[in-house]
């Protein structure tokens, strides 16, 4: 039997339609947690696939994503959220949204329920069909790949010397693993055995942006805090000048 759509419905659909709008859209490319943290319930998952690989945080999880890397804003690069449907039933909906930003097309299914008069998302499903259209499009139109170059420089506190390294080992085979990335190499300086320099190659920028927001990089980023000198690592990114990349 269809849904009759009712003038409750519409009204429903038009405040999921603003919380999409002004908070959701605007809070994923200005980067802005505490304006997203409205939207969502905070026992919510977010589930689905990046870059063909299975993607599984908690809310606070995604949060801390979004709080640590680039927002869309400041990349320059080009962003769009763009709400495809709305269907409402009593006090539950679906919307099917799509968000365009960095190298992702993400195809999203969110969970809305209504709670205390208020629509809040409860569910977040994603994937992302760049991967798809690459592989589509391949075919047809050959061409270089540009590539994330990046250097990382920190320096050991003495009295963590062994197990810093040992983290740095770990953290090397668990980013060689990622799909997006190319190498992982991490040396210390011959006149100086404290002072690390990481040299790490990417398929893309999303790549890099999957590697930074990765669980076992922020596991690392946590672990070396108060065993490293000013508790910074210095992130440089590189451009190759005698490449058309």
């Amino acid at each position: 039997m269809p849904i009759v759509e009712t003038e409750t419905n519409k009204q429903d659909s038009l405040a999921i339609s603003d919380v999409l709008e002004s908070r959701y859209f605007k809070g994923i490319y200005e980067g802005d947690v505490a304006l997203l943290s409205t939207v969502y319930h905070p026992g919510t998952l977010v589930l689905g696939d990046v870059k063909g690989q299975p993607y599984a945080k908690d809310l606070p999880q995604y949060l801390d994503g979004v709080k640590n890397r680039q927002s869309p804003k400041a990349s320059g690069k080009p962003f769009k959220g763009e709400i495809l449907s709305i269907r409402v039933v009593n006090s539950i909906a679906i919307a099917e949204v799509k968000v365009v930003m960095y190298d992702f097309v993400y195809q999203e299914f969110l969970s809305f329920h209504k709670i205390d008069g208020k629509w809040v998302l409860v569910n977040k499903m994603i994937s992302d069909t760049a991967v798809r259209q690459t592989s589509e499009n391949s075919s047809d139109n050959p061409g270089p790949e540009h590539k994330a170059n990046v250097v990382a420089y920190m320096e050991i506190l003495p009295a963590f010397q062994k197990e810093m390294k040992e983290a740095l080992v770990a953290m090397a085979a668990e980013s060689n693993r990622e799909p997006g990335c190319v190498q992982f190499v991490v040396n210390t300086r011959n006149d100086s055995p404290l002072s690390v320099v990481i040299y790490e190659e990417y398929r893309n920028d999303a790549a890099f942006e999957v590697h930074r927001t990765s669980a076992h990089a922020r596991k690392f980023f946590e672990f070396v805090k108060g065993k490293i000198v000013n508790d910074k690592i210095d992130v440089v990114l590189l451009t190759t000048v005698n490449s058309s990349n």
